[in-house]
């Protein structure tokens, strides 16, 4: 059975929608046998209407992985980061990843690298991994309920099982 995913892409404008449409794309490709994908499109200027930007808030509350496509040379609209560092907080110790996608060619500089800076960080803050591509695993974080502790415990893993099974000889007298 497949899990499913939930993905917020926070994009400035049609250029870096691209950029983030085709890291969407090589995600799906890369883990499209394991993983369903939901995938909720948010412009910046949504951030601006404050309904809008609550229920946004929401849905990147609760994803899997919040991706953040930006231009380089731009400063970020203070509405947007203070959108982003609130939805984070938010987020209570949950697990996830918050992909940056600014291009600034090989060695960043200037505004490429201090966006990287400040979502690192943020991400940082938030418990969540940072990237900046399609990452070559991807794995659910581990809930922290104890019914999710109980299921797991009652799990067999072919580790445990050849435990388990393992005759048990005695010691050889002295």
């Amino acid at each position: 059975m497949k899990t499913t995913w939930s993905v917020v892409i926070l994009f400035e404008d049609a250029q870096t929608r691209e950029k983030a449409v085709k890291f969407c794309d090589q995600l799906v490709e890369r883990f499209w046998a394991r993983c369903e994908f939901r995938m909720i499109w948010l412009s910046f200027s949504t951030l601006r209407d404050p309904n809008a930007a609550r229920d946004a808030h929401a849905k990147a509350r609760g994803a899997d992985v919040i991706v953040f496509a930006a231009r380089p040379q731009d400063p970020v609209s203070g509405a947007v980061t203070d959108w982003v560092e609130r939805c984070l907080a938010n987020r209570t110790g949950r697990e996830g990843t918050l992909a940056g996608l600014i291009e600034g060619g090989p060695v960043l500089t200037g505004g490429a690298a201090e966006k990287h800076a400040w979502l690192r960080g943020a991400a940082h803050r938030a418990g969540m991994d940072y990237l900046t591509e399609v990452p070559q695993e991807i794995t659910r974080p581990i809930p922290n309920s104890l019914e999710s502790f109980s299921e797991r415990a009652q799990q067999v893993t072919s580790v445990l099982n050849e435990i388990l099974h393992k005759p048990v000889h005695p010691p050889p007298p002295l």
